[in-house]
């Protein structure tokens, strides 16, 4: 009896794909990064109204005089950004989901680089369904349960899509299945 041979999980012989996943990890670490960046800023501008009425040159000069550090998980913040200063409240949270939306896209596409590269882009529908079963479950969360805890839910499913979680899993899933049904139980 032969041994049956599979599809490699990881090809070895052409490791773009580990460039690939160098790549996803770098970029989710800076869209991160911009994403607290800007969270923080908004918020420091709520809980300082007069702050968000201020001309952009008034806004840096008092956020020079009063730095808001914050350290967000890994991420120290010890100053802002001097971009963020020229947009008001209502353009910093257009900004907000422009953002979340273009990252969004960005890790869509790796995603099916990443499935391209490793051999396995025939199971790129897996991939359309995965983000529309997370996107339903982002929408349903955010109009149904209001507040924090909607948002919170919301925003996992989002930090889930911008990994490399998504294609890992769509990769490695279905191939480790594939040799669980043809190699039979084991003694």
């Amino acid at each position: 009896m032969t041994a049956p041979t599979y599809k490699p999980i990881l090809p070895r012989r052409r490791p773009l794909w580990i460039v690939v996943l160098a790549g996803m990890l770098v970029f989710g670490f800076y869209q991160e990064r911009a994403k607290v960046q800007l969270n923080h800023y908004v918020h420091v501008l709520q809980e300082n109204p007069g702050v968000a009425e201020m001309s952009a040159e008034l806004r840096e000069k008092w956020f020079d005089v009063n730095p808001q550090p914050k350290r967000i998980h890994y991420y120290v913040m010890e100053r802002t950004w001097n971009g963020f200063h020229r947009y008001s409240l209502p353009q910093l949270a257009r900004m907000k989901w422009a953002l979340s939306i273009g990252i969004l896209l960005v890790f869509f596409a790796l995603d099916v680089l990443f499935l391209r590269t490793t051999g396995h882009f025939e199971r790129w529908p897996w991939l359309i369904v995965m983000y529309a079963i997370a996107g339903t479950i982002m929408a349903a969360f955010l109009v149904l349960v209001p507040g924090k805890a909607g948002y919170s839910v919301a925003h996992e499913f989002l930090a889930f899509l911008q990994s490399p979680l998504p294609s890992l899993l769509i990769v490695l899933v279905p191939s480790l299945f594939e040799r669980m049904r043809t190699d039979g139980p084991t003694d």
